[in-house]
């Protein structure tokens, strides 16, 4: 069974001969590969290399597409700095008020720097190894985090409360579009699933989230709902309070970061939506291969059913953790026996 093919049956809720397993790989692909972030960041060939050669490694069952969390960013016009060897950042958001989105446009993926250099990227692994991957790329974010992102997530947060609302609606409907433009564009280099980040979100109490994230990622999901690419939602954080409201979404896979207890996920989850996910990234990080080893094996053991999860870290993995620690997590996945 190839890790295109397991990865879907394990989406999709089928009998399985051992649960797939890929990690959202990217500081650490470079590191383990001897790239510059930066060249990564920049060059769609590096990019696509660079995540290739860093599945050898470990014969993941499917890579995850993308460069950093500030594509949105750069291709609304916001600055950024490049570091030679660490990630990208900037000083300052685009928006000094919400009302300025006005004055914004939205982006042709496909000729705007950072969205061109993702597609062109997830388009090159597709020809690579999307006959035996499973090719997972990442659109940035989603509505909600796009427009912290642009105004920053603090003051955004705050006018939540204060802001005039028929104009914190308008923004967010822009926001909106921003993301399924990019989505659309994505789904045509023909990778097997898209996912976005809400991790802003995580923040929100239920009725704030179930205001200003559910209605607005609800119309990207459904915009983006093509046959043969699955939808995917990543929240970072503790995400308790939000699987009532997330489990509402149309959308094939959720990804649980690990404060949330994936069993609890799983009983509130329907079976419909895959789950991905969970180990800490800490543990990953910093404990020994035994540790990452147990600390896996314990999940995969909660985990209340045999299908429907695929196994990686709860979010992306730190750049510094040990090959031998990856190796450990890949290793607990394929010992545990499903039956």
């Amino acid at each position: 069974m190839t890790g295109k093919e397991r990865t879907s049956k394990a989406i999709h809720g089928k009998n399985l001969d051992r649960f797939p397993i890929f990690p959202i790989l990217l500081a650490p692909a470079c590191h383990l590969t001897g790239v510059k972030q930066r060249n990564f960041f920049k060059d769609a060939d590096i990019l696509a290399n660079t995540l290739l050669s860093a599945q050898k490694l470990f014969d993941f069952d499917g890579i995850y597409v993308s460069r950093d969390n500030w594509v949105y960013h750069e291709a609304l016009g916001g600055s950024l700095n490049f570091p030679e060897d660490d990630e990208t950042f900037s000083k300052q958001t685009v928006l000094s008020n919400i009302g300025e989105f006005k004055k914004l446009s939205i982006p042709d993926p496909w000729h705007t720097p950072g969205m061109k250099t993702v597609l062109e990227a997830a388009s090159k692994i597709v020809e690579s190894a999307g006959d035996t991957l499973y090719i997972q790329a990442n659109i940035d974010t989603g509505p909600f985090s796009l427009a912290a992102v642009l105004r920053g997530a603090q003051n955004f947060i705050f006018e939540l409360y204060d802001e005039d609302p028929s104009l914190l609606a308008e923004f967010m409907e822009f926001c909106t579009e921003v993301v399924i433009t990019y989505g659309k564009a994505m789904i045509g280099t023909g990778v097997h699933g898209i996912q976005m980040g809400e991790a802003t979100a995580s923040l929100l109490n239920k009725d704030l989230f179930a205001s200003y994230v559910v209605p607005y990622l609800e119309k990207v999901l459904k915009s983006l709902e093509f046959p043969g690419c699955d939808r995917w939602v990543h929240v970072c954080g503790k995400t308790d309070h939000l699987l009532e409201e997330l489990n509402k979404l149309p959308m094939e896979g959720l990804e649980i970061d690990s404060p949330t207890d994936m069993a609890i996920a799983r009983r509130i989850i329907h079976s419909g939506i895959a789950l991905k996910g969970n180990l800490n990234t800490s543990t990953l990080l910093m404990d020994t291969p035994t540790v990452v080893y147990e600390k896996a094996m314990q999940i995969l053991k909660s985990y209340p059913s045999q299908t429907g999860l695929v196994f990686s870290a709860g979010c992306g993995v730190p750049k510094m953790t040990p090959k031998e620690n990856l190796m450990a997590m890949a290793k607990a996945c394929r010992d545990y026996n499903l039956e």
